[in-house]
């Protein structure tokens, strides 16, 4: 019966990632300025040619913005490493340097699938297909967002954390700095369960990088940027498959965002969950009072669904990651759906935190070589 399941599985997900890859090869050729990376590319040239106090200024992102062909001016909403990411792909025409980007990207992608997947063959082509046959992947991809590389460092922190290296996995933990939003809760979690070196560590590098990019934008760059993540637009603006989706914005959304931060670490403290369970409660709990998401965004889901499917995983804790996962799918058509599984999940993952012992955890995975 297992058998014929994982067969249906890998059978759907094939014709599911057959549909992905082709509708972003259709994305590509059709839609070339209809991408994230245009911002980010934007903000390392003016860092280049105009100087890096102004990749957070209007008057000097929206020309070239406007000379790519972008669809319509965006603000670079990112933190100023992610402009000195792209300084080589900057010196080169828009859209070659997008198509390697989003190649970088795919390489991210199925890095962390590889680094997550066990040692069976099944196994591994079953992640694989998770990764694509995913919606979140195809906007990720087509738009160019970083969270395949925020989801590459959260796979390799959970692997440093296992082989016991934790504060090599606060370093990476803490390099997800170029998107905070999607890791922030991580950290209190994890300070919460007991693993204190790694968060510690994570929070030294954030603040490293934080003090490396007032050196570099100064005091002008830093106040545009400071202004742009407290103005209205951002704080207000609806998210309707986060907490906002739930309680709306304005002051109840920061009500809510502290009663989450406070469960979520009270969960981590009475359990002590070991790092994988800590690990996706958090970014779970981060996903959920975001302040901005995109579509893309999703593809962070990977990691805590592939966490459910571990050897000595409970079944109603892998059927929540199906359905979460499967929600993917209507993340924008239907929002409150995607929202609903993804509270039932983190539901799960918190009994899964308190049912006995902790389970087992799966040892890294051997070279080829070794294997049998």
């Amino acid at each position: 019966m297992r058998s014929r399941l994982r067969l249906a599985a890998i059978v759907a997900l094939f014709w599911a990632s057959v549909f992905v890859v082709a509708y972003l090869i259709y994305w590509i050729i059709n839609r070339p300025g209809d991408r994230d990376f245009g911002s980010i590319y934007a903000a390392g040239y003016v860092g280049i040619n105009s100087g890096w106090s102004h990749i957070y200024d209007s008057r000097f992102l929206y020309p070239i913005e406007a000379a790519n062909h972008l669809d319509g001016f965006a603000v670079f909403p990112n933190p100023p490493p992610v402009a000195w990411m792209v300084v080589p792909l900057a010196l080169l025409p828009f859209q070659l340097a997008a198509v390697i980007w989003q190649g970088l990207l795919m390489v991210a992608l199925i890095a962390a699938g590889l680094l997550m997947a066990p040692v069976r063959r099944w196994d591994r082509a079953l992640i694989l297909l998770s990764i694509f046959g995913s919606q979140p992947v195809l906007f990720a991809l087509g738009y160019g967002t970083l969270s395949p590389v925020v989801l590459l460092m959260l796979v390799a922190t959970l692997r440093a954390m296992e082989g016991e290296r934790f504060v090599v996995a606060g370093l990476l933990l803490g390099l997800t700095a170029i998107k905070p939003q999607l890791t922030l809760l991580a950290l209190p979690v994890l300070l919460a369960a007991g693993y204190w070196r790694t968060a510690v560590t994570a929070i030294g590098v954030m603040v490293a990088l934080a003090v490396a990019s007032i050196a570099v934008i100064g005091v002008s760059g830093t106040r545009d940027y400071v202004s742009f993540l407290t103005s209205a637009d951002v704080l207000n603006h609806p998210m309707p498959w986060t907490v906002k989706g739930i309680v709306g914005i304005g002051m109840a959304s920061y009500i809510a965002t502290a009663l989450v931060i406070i469960a979520t670490a009270a969960v981590a403290l009475r359990f002590r969950p070991p790092p994988d369970l800590t690990l996706a409660l958090g970014v779970l709990a981060s996903l959920f009072v975001a302040q901005h998401l995109n579509y893309g965004d999703f593809v962070l889901w990977l990691l805590p669904v592939w966490i459910a499917f571990r050897a000595g995983r409970p079944w109603w804790l892998q059927a929540a990651a199906v359905v979460t996962w499967m929600t993917g799918w209507v993340v924008v058509v239907a929002p409150f759906v995607s929202l609903s599984a993804e509270i039932v999940f983190m539901v799960a993952f918190v009994a899964a935190s308190a049912t006995g012992p902790a389970v087992r955890i799966e040892p890294l995975r051997r070279s080829a070589i070794e294997q049998p």
